[in-house]
């Protein structure tokens, strides 16, 4: 069973296509279920440039996926999920969202540290006037808080800040073996993630050191593309299928209305 659970559309104002473009995709490359997870809309006009409003969710998205669902049942699943960013204080916005709407999953990433959007090419130069080592800890900080809030179901992109290249000098294991039980002790899902390859550490999200450890804890795993584009669904899910099998026995993690089974992905 092969499923994508992290697609974008032209919603979230960086990406292209329309949800059924994605699905159709899906359709096209056989895949089992196709996850529908646009940024989530954000209090205060929030990053605003990177997302849909809370208007365009409720008139647009939320109506398309719903009756898109139905229209595809016969030749795949439709699961609804939302990409929802951890930035403290937003917490209880975003509770209250994802309370007041009925998804199959919730996908966790962390974008921010502070007021820097780390993984946009616009700020990039920030990690030149930063220490990479402190940058590294403070990001993987943020990811066990957004385990320990209690909000999401899946981790995403765990190693995101690796996005442009920049690595860390001083050995991170301890980081990374404390985040990896941090994120087992909340129960949650590790997401591997194929967009990596398309960026410029030209590297799956996470690194197979991430995934080594995520296999001592017994944290399960799923399958994103976090595809921006339709072209991009499932796109190099050979080699992130590869590590299932390594990391995972085989078997991924999939959703419905929040409960998550796992089923082999052969």
């Amino acid at each position: 069973m092969v499923v994508d659970y992290h697609t974008h559309t032209a919603l979230c104002k960086h990406g292209e296509g329309s949800v059924e473009d994605y699905i159709r995709k899906a359709v096209e490359l056989g895949l089992d279920e196709i996850g529908c997870s646009e940024h989530i809309p954000m209090p205060d006009k929030f990053d605003e440039v990177h997302r849909m409003d809370l208007a365009q969710y409720y008139s647009e998205y939320a109506p398309a996926v719903s009756g898109l669902a139905e229209k595809y049942k016969k030749q795949l699943t439709v699961r609804r999920g939302i990409e929802a960013d951890f930035f403290p204080g937003t917490e209880d916005w975003i509770r209250g969202f994802l309370i007041e709407n009925s998804f199959d999953y919730v996908i966790g990433s962390v974008h921010f540290l502070g007021k820097w959007g780390f993984d946009n090419p616009v700020f990039v130069h920030h990690y030149e006037e930063r220490n990479i080592d402190s940058t590294y800890e403070a990001y993987f900080e943020a990811i066990r808080e957004s385990a320990r809030s209690g909000l999401f179901d899946i981790i995403a992109h765990c190693d995101l800040i690796k996005k442009f290249g920049h690595r860390p000098r001083k050995d991170m294991k301890e980081v990374l073996t404390e985040t990896m039980k941090v994120i087992a002790d909340a129960n949650m899902c590790l997401e591997i993630n194929t967009s990596g390859l398309r960026k410029p550490v030209k590297e799956i999200y996470p690194a197979e050191s991430i995934l080594a450890l995520a296999k001592e804890f017994r944290i399960p795993l799923t399958l994103g593309s976090d595809a921006h584009s339709p072209d991009d669904v499932a796109r190099d899910f050979d080699k992130a299928i590869a590590l299932i099998d390594r990391y995972g026995g085989g078997r991924i993690t999939v959703f419905d209305q929040r409960n998550r089974r796992e089923v082999s992905v052969h």
